[in-house]
């Protein structure tokens, strides 16, 4: 039984015993609730208080004169009690405002910064329940001793009943979070001399005050509930409490001053202790991880705060930037979440219990943020993800632990990618939570490195998946296919630049030539041979994993094409083409922005947008170069014997999705306008790279595919124009067009890179009913696809150089030169 079990027992068996006995009460209203166990009492009490009505009367004339006054005070006496009067404080009158003034007017507590708000618990979160300095008012005991007749027996459910709840019992009702505040929990621990003085000069003042037990209590905090007449059984939402821009900033303010110390102890301790990890011999003991944990979890529970005070919704705009421009995402990973994190990883294995508690620890925090604070959603996601891989990375006994935190990181990474589909960094994370496949590695690091904005450290990452293949470094455990390595080991040749062998001339003594014409460049024996065992076993694996090559022809195809760019290399001239035009179209949006009176993208927008790098030569000079370079033909070669062989696999639906990702490539580079300057009389285009291409497997795959439309749409009894309409509609449908049309599987794959760009329309992804349906190959996916590849061919045969088409025989052929 608890402590108000027992003293709600004493007080009935107390009350029991009093039922059998003679009670005197004294009549007066002034003197309500004084109790005399005998007529003596009440006698001596009436000469004493009441001298000038009971003097010279004996007892028996007392008792007369006190039933007399009885009976004529005793409705007044029951009007007072039920106005309560004095007999108990009224708590729906007390104002908080008081209670503030006499707060702040104690000494600040070192340990925690002042608040200003009330009835908030620490962390922005609401207390369970509110405290009530009311020595009438307690959790243990009957709210009321007032008699059924004042008060009915049904009582509120929602009120505290020792018989049904027990101690500790939180309120169900849930307030708005707010700032944390002077009546939270820790800040009452630094207050508690204040505390203590507030609840004595209470007592006191009650102590003074005549109480009657037949009044009954005023409603208080907890019973001044909202109800509707229409709706009685339901409780109405609480009026908020608002709060002013000044008491805000004053908040952020405060929290910050405390944050600032918090990360500096931190970064501190994080110094330290990694200068500490080189001697092996030291180690902490379990007491000194707990307050190092503390420490960071600390920290951690300020930014909560400050992003809860700084993006509260009654926030001002210049306030809700402030977390931006203090760069408080990044600070919060870096100093509260990573730093101590690699700390714990140096540390292993004896860190490992420290480090899955602290990374769960963490894991809720952001999880926490990602549902409370969405201005910063991104960051939040990728910081998931990065948690998620940590837990993957560490754990060694369970295979099934460490796949369910893989799908977890690869999970928030593709979310991320979803909102940022150009930045790269996010597809090498997904590379490095890959490397059980080999070939899907592969893409993510290619994707990674030619997108708009590339991340440039994958170029070391990714020697981790080339160097065993090359036999510079023991293998891994990846066991990729042998059509895999053969493939994965020719672009590994060609970037590490082995594909090629440099071959000296004879020149005479007396010849006078330049260092091109010295020495020639020829493609490597090594290289040869793992690309011509990649083609050699290329289609009869199509045919073996039929279904499965639809994703596998994009991984290939993405790689081919990085190889154009030499692998994300800046100064690759190709690139700073595509960037330079990328530039130009954004400029000339926006100006039409402009123009038509339309907001432009912020200053720091503009910052972020991918630019060209300064390259030591201009692109103009560069290009006939690329066109000649050993290294450049190899790419070529690779791409386009991947492309003939696909090709040739006439009505063969499973490489449809690669035919379809090249024709978006080499769509691009036909419309770049890019001409270089003349060299030796001679200009280059863009669009002359692509002059190799297989046109003549190309147009007979296009054939194929419009027999099979129009024998499609005879059986459907439509009309044979119907071909030449479908070939000259869009590429994409305008708004409100062909809704039944949705992005295709390729499509998520080759978003956000550079030469995708401009291919898609801006709201193209939003056609996307379900995240799950994405990747599933319905029969309408592989009409669409096949419509997508026709439109694809038709726009080539617009620039009057390559291929053309014939409306009256609805044939393609290759234009003679």
């Amino acid at each position: 039984m608890n402590t108000g079990d027992i003293i709600q027992s004493r007080f009935a068996k107390a009350l029991k015993n009093q039922q059998g006995q003679s009670i005197y009460t004294c009549p007066y209203p002034d003197h309500g609730g004084r109790i005399f166990q005998t007529s003596e009492q009440l006698y001596d009490h009436g000469k004493t208080e009441h001298t000038a009505e009971f003097e010279g009367l004996d007892a028996r004339q007392a008792r007369a004169k006190y039933r007399e006054l009885s009976s004529r005070f005793r409705s007044d006496h029951s009007s007072i009690a039920t106005a309560g009067e004095k007999s108990a404080p009224d708590i729906a009158a007390l104002t908080l405002e008081s209670e503030t003034g006499s707060r702040q007017n104690s000494p600040p507590s070192g340990r925690k910064r002042p608040a200003e708000h009330e009835f908030s618990g620490r962390k922005g979160k609401a207390p369970s329940h509110i405290e009530i300095a009311d020595s009438d008012y307690s959790r243990h005991i009957p709210h009321t001793l007032s008699s059924d007749r004042i008060r009915p027996k049904a009582q509120d459910i929602r009120l505290f009943n020792p018989k049904q709840a027990t101690r500790g019992t939180t309120s169900p009702y849930r307030t708005t979070p707010e700032p944390s505040s002077e009546w939270s929990a820790e800040a009452t621990k630094s207050t508690d001399l204040h505390s203590l003085q507030t609840k004595t000069t209470i007592r006191e003042q009650q102590r003074n005050t005549p109480k009657d037990l037949n009044v009954q209590r005023q409603p208080g905090l907890i019973e001044l509930e909202r109800y509707d007449a229409r709706y009685p059984g339901l409780l109405l939402q609480p009026d908020s409490r608002p709060i002013s821009q000044e008491q805000l900033a004053s908040e952020v303010k405060s929290i910050y001053a405390g944050l600032t110390m918090v990360e500096t102890k931190c970064i501190h301790v994080d110094r330290a202790q990694a200068a500490a990890v080189q001697d092996p011999e030291t180690k902490l003991a379990p007491d000194h991880w707990q307050a190092l944990i503390a420490l960071h979890r600390t920290l951690l529970h300020e930014h909560h705060d400050f992003f809860l005070a700084s993006q509260h919704p009654s926030a001002s705009p210049a306030l809700r930037r402030l977390a931006g421009k203090y760069s408080m995402p990044a600070r919060m990973w870096k100093h509260g979440i990573h730093s101590f994190l690699e700390l714990l990883r140096r540390r292993l294995p004896e860190s490992i219990d420290y480090m899955l508690a602290f990374i769960y620890l963490a894991y809720q925090m952001m999880a926490l943020l990602y549902e409370t604070v969405p201005a910063f959603e991104d960051t939040w996601i990728e910081c998931l993800g990065d948690l998620g891989r940590y837990r993957m990375a560490i754990e060694d006994e369970d295979v099934r632990d460490r796949d369910i935190w893989a799908g977890v990181a690869r999970s928030w990474y593709s979310k991320a990618a979803d909102k940022n589909p150009t930045v790269g960094r996010l597809y090498h994370h997904l590379a490095i939570l890959a490397r059980s496949n080999a070939l899907l590695q592969m893409y993510y690091y290619s994707r990674s490195l030619t997108c708009v904005k590339p991340f440039g450290s994958a170029r070391d990452s990714i020697l981790t998946l080339l160097d065993p293949i090359l036999g510079r470094a023991p293998a891994n455990l990846t066991h990729a296919l042998p059509i895999d390595n053969s493939f994965i080991k020719s672009h590994a040749l060609q970037f590490t630049r082995s594909s090629v062998k440099v071959e000296e001339r004879d020149q005479p003594s007396d010849a006078v030539s330049d260092a091109r014409d010295e020495k020639k460049e020829q493609p490597s024996a090594e290289f040869l041979g793992a690309k011509a065992e990649f083609m050699d076993n290329l289609d009869n694996h199509v045919g073996r994993v039929t279904a499965k090559w639809k994703e596998q022809g994009v991984y290939v195809a993405v790689t081919n094409i990085a190889g154009w760019f030499n692998y994300g290399e800046d100064s690759n001239i190709l690139r700073q083409v595509l960037l330079t035009e990328m530039q130009q179209q954004a400029s000339h949006a926006t100006m039409g922005m402009m123009e038509q009176g339309l907001p432009r993208a912020s200053p720091n927008d503009q910052h972020d947008s991918a630019s060209p790098s300064d390259g030591p030569k201009k692109p103009s000079s560069t290009l006939p170069a690329l066109a000649e370079s050993c290294v450049f033909k190899n790419a070529q070669a690779i791409t386009n014997e991947t492309f003939t062989l696909a090709l040739r696999r006439i009505g063969d639906k499973n490489v449809l999705s690669h035919v379809h990702v090249m024709l978006v490539f080499i769509s691009r580079l036909a419309s770049s306008t890019y001409v270089s300057d003349p060299v030796e009389d001679v200009t280059w285009a863009v669009s002359d790279l692509i002059n190799d291409i297989p046109w003549a497997e190309l147009i007979a795959f296009l054939n194929t595919l419009v027999k099979t439309e129009k024998h499609i749409q005879s059986q459907s009894q439509n009309q044979t124009q119907n071909i030449d309409t479908l070939l000259a509609a869009n590429v994409f449908p305008g708004e409100g067009e062909r809704s039944d049309e949705l992005p295709l599987p390729e499509d998520y794959l080759i978003r956000g890179l550079i030469w995708t760009h401009e291919y898609f329309p801006e709201k193209w992804f939003d056609r996307e009913h379900d995240e799950e349906e994405r990747t599933l190959e319905l029969a309408s996916t592989v009409k669409n696809r096949t419509e997508r590849v026709l439109r694809l061919g038709f726009s080539l045969c617009k620039h009057q150089r390559w291929i053309t088409y014939d409306s009256g025989s609805n044939t393609f052929a290759v234009r003679s030169q």
